[in-house]
């Protein structure tokens, strides 16, 4: 073999190796990066629910303060009709009223925006769903490109190995004796 054939044949042999393991590599690599990005997801959602479970916390220590503020005011009512002799009175009674409305609608609107924020991390957790998903899928997306890369260093390859293997057939024929088809 002379050197010019043998430093290509070389040359093409590297190529092929580097080329393979690029290709393994880089779909390897992706696939690390997939499951980082899913992590991060994953990471995401446990850190929507710690703030679901602050908002649920603070919704109830709203409750709480609307019913107290609510028999403070009621204890205010009674005891300034009882202050005034008007204990008995239709007029303590319609007070009291209000001040029950009041505290209702309060409780009300404290609910009505724990249901708007149920719903809202609702959507976030579906929303945490699909990165995940997205993340695995592009994952597998990136495998199999590294493999399609893989294949087509193989194809390419195909006429370097030939060469290769009809060069090392010439070797060994002209070094034993036999005399083969490449001779």
């Amino acid at each position: 073999m002379d050197p010019i054939t043998g430093l290509t044949l070389a040359t093409q042999v590297v190529g092929l190796g580097l080329s393979i393991f690029g290709g393994a590599s880089s779909a390897s690599d992706a696939k690390h990066a997939a499951q980082i990005q899913s992590n991060i997801a994953g990471l995401e959602g446990g850190l929507e629910d710690q703030r679901h479970t602050a908002m649920e916390l603070a919704a109830r220590r709203n409750s709480l303060e609307v019913l107290r503020a609510n028999q403070r005011a009621r204890s205010t009512a009674i005891n300034n009709a009882t202050n005034q002799g008007a204990q008995f009175g239709s007029g303590l009674q319609g007070g009291l009223a209000q001040v029950t409305d009041q505290g209702t609608f309060n409780l009300a609107g404290v609910n009505q925006n724990l249901e708007i924020g149920e719903a809202m991390f609702g959507i976030n957790k579906q929303i945490t769903g699909q990165k995940q998903q997205l993340a695995q899928v592009q994952g597998q997306q990136s495998t199999d490109q590294g493999l399609a890369s893989f294949g087509g260093s193989v194809m390419r390859a195909g006429p370097t190995i030939g060469n290769l293997g009809g060069t090392v057939y010439n070797n060994i024929s002209k070094n034993s004796g036999f005399g083969g088809p490449y001779v």
